[in-house]
């Protein structure tokens, strides 16, 4: 059994998520202990029940601790098995950290999910995000991966619809490199609400653009309006993504609060991607940790270039070498830009027992 502190670094959810998929692509029994210590209401919250519970689903696992608020838990997985499941975390939960957890799984069988939650919640990538920055990654990578959002899903009540499917993966994964920028060719913008009135979406997006062109002229921007009359989720949001010559993607969002203005909105993610861009790497800040789980899984040595440095890459580098002998090297501090390596385990099915 391997056992987690689920208090180590920035001792949020990203330890949980980390850990049950590496237990189930492992085949490894954990107990994870102290989980979400650090955070305002400890222990599992409603999307981490019905985050477990999926995983469990997927690879017949047996599992103590798990009700709401348990800070304890342990999870045995036996065989993982292809599954067509319908997920619905009842809240504003995010669904991608929930897909978060299950991708790497997803390397090795054939699973369809539909799932019903946020999609554009705090603390989360949206899933703009997900399909323009990530995926496109991990499918060079060798992942077979397909992710559709049939609706958005705002903050507090979510609602949101997301189908993910996968196939087989080509295993090992190539290695990850990350470390050409590129010449900037053009910003995308995905300017999108719900139950409110069509002028957030434009001011939004205008209040975006304007800042935009001042501080990159001549640059294009390609924008998309996605606007909802439906009332069973309400909220808004823009996702903006600098697209550069090497085919790097540098994203961010910002999302609608009940009594900021719509302008707000737009200038916040505006400012967000421009500091994003000062320090001149391909990798942004949200991916990094992203990436670091499918470095060390990769066959061969990865290097990723990225613009800040956070707790959630430490710890996530730190689950995973609990996991895995893997050594990671970090050039740079802590909110800085900076460098990150590994020479991967090339992880094939050979490596899990249940194959």
């Amino acid at each position: 059994m391997i056992g987690i502190d689920g208090a180590h670094g920035e001792s949020g959810g990203q330890i949980l998520r980390t850990t049950l998929a590496l237990s189930a692509l492992l085949q490894k029994e954990i107990e994870i202990k102290d989980i979400r210590k650090g955070r305002e209401k400890p222990g599992l919250r409603p999307q981490h029940l019905a985050a477990v519970k999926t995983m469990a689903n997927v690879c017949n696992a047996r599992i103590s601790g798990l009700f709401e608020n348990s800070t304890a838990l342990t999870f045995n997985p036996t065989k993982i098995q292809s599954a067509q499941l319908n997920i619905n975390i009842s809240t504003a939960g995010s669904a991608a950290l929930l897909l978060q957890q299950l991708f790497p799984v997803a390397l090795l069988e054939e699973f369809t999910f539909r799932i019903v939650a946020g999609t554009d919640v705090p603390f989360s990538p949206s899933l703009n995000y997900l399909n323009a920055v990530f995926c496109p990654i991990i499918k060079k990578l060798g992942a077979n991966f397909s992710l559709e959002q049939m609706a958005h899903g705002y903050y507090p009540i979510g609602n949101g619809r997301v189908v993910f499917s996968s196939k087989k993966a080509k295993l090992p994964l190539k290695p990850i490199n990350i470390s050409k920028l590129g010449n900037l060719e053009c910003f995308k913008l995905f300017s999108h609400s719900s139950g409110l009135p069509m002028e957030v979406v434009d001011n939004q997006l205008c209040a975006a653009k304007n800042i935009l062109s001042k501080n990159f002229e001549g640059i294009d921007i390609f924008d998309k309006i996605d606007f909802s009359s439906r009332k069973d989720t309400i909220g808004s949001g823009i996702d903006i993504f600098a697209c550069f010559s090497s085919g790097a993607v540098l994203g961010t969002n910002s999302l609608g609060k009940k009594g900021i203005p719509a302008t707000n909105v737009g200038n916040e993610a505006a400012e967000k991607i421009v500091s994003e861009l000062k320090a001149e790497k391909p990798c942004d800040s949200h991916l990094a940790d992203q990436l670091i789980i499918y470095m060390a899984l990769a066959k061969g040595i990865s290097k990723i270039e990225c613009t800040k440095l956070t707790n959630h890459a430490l710890t996530n580098i730190w689950v995973i070498e609990q996991f895995l002998p893997v050594k990671f090297q970090v050039t740079g501090n802590l909110n800085e830009a900076a460098e990150i390596s590994v020479e991967g385990i090339g992880f094939t099915l050979q490596d899990n027992p249940s194959l």
